[in-house]
């Protein structure tokens, strides 16, 4: 199978699950998929199953929002005026730009973890799709604007908080929500995690209230979650040129998230158990060799 970019409609037929070739005397197997380019896909041939998957996934949600009449205007006019209060600050820039990515997450959560490898295959998911794709996306504006809701309110806090014995636990607390809340965030946060993000941003706000009486304990834990996630960053860093970050390390990032609301925000609870040591175990599983 030819590689090839610019493409905007599935007009390649099948996609082939493996391909080999002899490379200095050598078979080289492959893994072809399309990839997400933003606004097209293109065909690609990876080096893992992993990559393939993640890859394609992207790549199908992308050719579904290009096949799909977009869903931007519909939805604006029929958000509730709290929703259409808080969407109109954002960090997309403006409204049409966060909604447009509210809907690459509802197409997310309305793709299957079977994915489609023929034609046939692509128009049946993108029927299915087009059917439920407004209700879901509004599924989706409900647990975005709760989102940036609390963003706002965190901003705000962090605005009005210049105390110099709290400013090291201000910048942590800055820089995360940087991480979570970002221009294209919902799309790339996916579904399935964006359901998680309230209250990781609750956790924020538990923090800030707890903050000035529990300073010394609050950067011991700090401590702990920096190691952690400069570990992280040290792994991602040392991909290969054009590797993608699979799901292993994609669930180390989380598990860090996680490990957050149980130091900082025990009280509202965690999605499953999490640990320095568990972490730790799951970040030097994704740096083992396949």
């Amino acid at each position: 199978m030819a590689e090839r970019t610019g493409i905007i409609e599935w007009d390649f037929g099948t996609v082939d699950r493996q391909v080999s070739r002899t490379v200095k005397g050598h078979a080289v197997t492959g893994f072809p998929a399309v990839m997400d380019e933003g606004t097209s896909v293109a065909l690609r041939v990876f080096q893992s199953k992993a990559e393939q998957e993640a890859a394609m996934r992207s790549g199908v949600i992308r050719l579904l929002a290009l096949r799909i009449p977009s869903p931007d205007r519909y939805v604006l006019e029929h958000l509730s005026n709290t929703e259409k209060l808080t969407f109109s600050q954002n960090p997309h820039g403006s409204v049409s730009a966060l909604i447009a990515d509210c809907a690459l997450a509802a197409i997310d959560k309305l793709v299957p973890g079977e994915l489609p490898w023929d034609t046939e295959s692509f128009d049946a998911l993108y029927e299915v799709v087009r059917a439920e794709l407004i209700d879901t996306v509004f599924t989706v504006t409900a647990v975005v604007e709760r989102i940036l809701a609390s963003t706002r309110r965190i901003q705000k806090a962090l605005k009005s908080n210049a105390s110099l014995p709290l400013i090291s636990a201000l910048n942590d607390m800055k820089s995360q929500l940087e991480q979570l809340v970002f221009p294209g965030f919902v799309a790339q946060t996916g579904y399935a995690q964006l359901s998680q993000l309230p209250r990781y941003l609750q956790a924020i706000e538990k923090r800030l209230e707890k903050l000035p009486g529990n300073v010394q304990r609050d950067s011991l834990n700090m401590g702990i979650v920096q190691a952690l996630e400069d570990d992280y960053d040290d792994a991602v860093s040392a991909l290969l040129p054009g590797r993608r970050v699979g799901a292993e390390l994609t669930r180390v990032r989380w598990m860090i998230e996680e490990l957050r609301v149980s130091l900082f925000a025990v009280e509202l609870g965690t999605a499953y158990s999490v640990s320095e040591k568990r972490i730790r175990t799951a970040l030097n599983q994704a740096l083992a060799p396949a």
